[in-house]
């Protein structure tokens, strides 16, 4: 026998009507499936009532979220949920970390080429290879 895949209402448990309904409240219910029946079943109110509420522009036109069941049980099996983590292999580490490195050396070069510069600028001393210039 096949059985046949149904759509779920959202489930209402009925309760004494609250001295504070907010349009949060009634928005979750929404999201949850419960439509104007259903909240009007959840917090025992009357059918005027209901039609009061939805005329606040918060939920003015507003309607239920159509709740739908799998037909199988979905699972997630990733080691790694929250994907918080790519994996690598060591190689590429090794890659990264040399051209990480050669950054590095590369500042530290400009900065000792630009330190020498300055010394000369200060002392007034040049190297000798740019003294034997003619004009």
């Amino acid at each position: 026998m096949i059985e046949v895949k149904q759509t779920t209402e959202g489930q209402v448990v009925k309760q004494d009507t609250p001295q504070m309904i907010t349009t949060t409240m009634i928005v979750n219910d929404l999201e949850n499936g419960i439509d104007r029946p259903g909240i009007q079943e959840k917090y025992n109110l009357e059918a005027w009532e209901v039609k009061q509420m939805f005329m606040h522009p918060a939920l003015k036109g507003k309607k239920a979220k159509k709740v739908r069941k799998l037909s199988f049980e979905f699972v997630d099996d990733t080691v790694d949920p929250n994907q918080t983590s790519i994996p690598v292999t060591p190689a590429e580490i090794v890659t990264e970390m040399r051209a990480d490195s050669q950054k590095v050396d590369d500042y530290y070069q400009e900065r000792e080429d630009i330190q020498a510069v300055k010394e000369e600028l200060t002392t007034g001393e040049e190297d000798e290879e740019e003294t034997d210039f003619e004009y």
